[in-house]
């Protein structure tokens, strides 16, 4: 099931037809192939809203999310269940090796990583989300650095607050992107019912 939805929307990241046979087949043959490199890990915490007045700072981080569509998510909520989530490195190499060797099957593999890794990361995000709804909470949607007026700074102090190199070998750049780059670095708002 999992493999099905994440080949529909690798289609949709190459600007393919649905019903596009020949891409298809490509994907499910490089995702066969492939698919082992693929090895989802995810860390997460939970930081009580300190302050939400200018910024938003939390209790026990170094985290400070400046923006107005960040305070927009945040407006009534109480905590924020932080997440880093990665691929891992041996997809960044095979995809760099393909792209000298087999450039058709590099550009299949990236669509499969992103796809995969939006909906692997929005899979294990929901258990724990469900886990925070059943405690009498509302949770919104992963709102990532980059998404609005949120910069991509933010992926930084998110990262370390984390400590996400260490626990999942996901790092930040110094212009705020991520490597592995099949990685997703967000916030989710926790609102008391």
């Amino acid at each position: 099931m999992l493999e099905a939805q994440v080949i529909k929307d690798a289609l949709l990241y190459l600007g393919a037809k649905k019903q596009d046979e020949q891409a298809i087949s490509l994907l499910e043959k490089v995702l066969k192939e492939y698919r082992p490199l693929f090895c989802p890990r995810q860390v997460t915490a939970f930081f009580r809203v300190k302050d939400a007045k200018d910024a938003l700072t939390f209790e026990g981080c170094e985290i400070t999310l400046e923006g107005e569509s960040i305070r927009k998510h945040f407006q009534g909520a109480t905590e924020g269940l932080f997440s880093a989530f990665t691929l891992g490195m041996a997809l960044d190499k095979k995809l760099r090796e393909l792209s000298l060797s087999h450039p058709a099957e590099s550009v299949a593999l990236n669509a499969l990583g992103s796809a995969y890794a939006e909906r692997m990361a929005d899979k294990l995000l929901k258990e724990v989300r469900d886990q925070k709804e059943a405690q009498g909470f509302k949770t919104t949607f992963r709102f990532c650095p980059g998404y609005g007026d949120l910069a991509l700074s933010a992926n930084t102090q998110i990262a370390a607050a984390l400590g996400a190199t260490k626990k999942i070998g996901l790092t930040v750049t110094e212009s705020g992107l991520l490597l592995p780059i099949k990685s997703i670095v967000g916030v989710t708002a926790c609102l008391p019912l």
